[in-house]
């Protein structure tokens, strides 16, 4: 059977050897591939690098190449992670940490970006946000349109099956919670 490939200058690849097998890890680094791959080894000598004669300053890195870009001023709390020295030049503003949430937040920066609790308390943030924004609906008398914001209607559309079961996890969490409360009570 021929291999096709869309790539390929010849439609159709060679046939694999049989019994073929590849170099062990002694051969490929006594292979020197120098002489037949043309531009092999070029980064080495400055006169062999192709961008050298276009370049207007091969010693100078990227950082110095663009403009140095202001540094905004932050008019809110900013979170940076403990892994930094600064905030970048550049951040968003438009959801900055409040309530309960925040102070989750807070809590959450104070440990390294490779830490558990770090992620954890993040996740656990975000859906106590979730609450207070329905709270601040509600005392505003909005009534939050929740089919549209937790997107029911798509997964009733495209995932009947992991919403039913979502609620059916649901149902029996509220359930086995009400049961618990009522066997403390008695």
């Amino acid at each position: 059977m021929d291999q096709r490939v869309r790539s390929s200058s010849e439609d159709i690849l060679a046939e694999p050897i049989p019994g073929g097998r590849s170099l062990t890890t002694q051969q490929r680094r006594s292979v020197d591939l120098a002489g037949e791959i043309d531009g092999w080894g070029s980064d080495l000598d400055p006169a062999n690098r192709p961008g050298v004669p276009r370049d207007k300053a091969p010693d100078i890195g990227v950082e110095t190449l663009y403009p140095p870009i202001e540094q905004q001023v932050p008019k809110v709390k900013i979170h940076k992670s403990i892994e930094h020295g600064k905030l970048t030049p550049v951040f968003g503003t438009s959801c900055p940490p409040q309530g309960l949430s925040g102070l989750i937040r807070d809590q959450a920066y104070r440990f390294s970006e490779g830490q558990l609790p770090h992620w954890l308390m993040l996740l656990l943030a975000d859906r106590v946000n979730v609450v207070e924004d329905v709270v601040d609906d509600l005392a505003r008398l909005h009534v939050p349109n929740l089919v549209k914001e937790l997107g029911l209607a798509a997964q009733w559309r495209y995932n009947r099956a992991g919403l039913v079961k979502g609620v059916a996890i649901t149902g029996v969490c509220v359930v086995g919670l009400l049961v618990f409360r009522r066997s403390r009570r008695t």
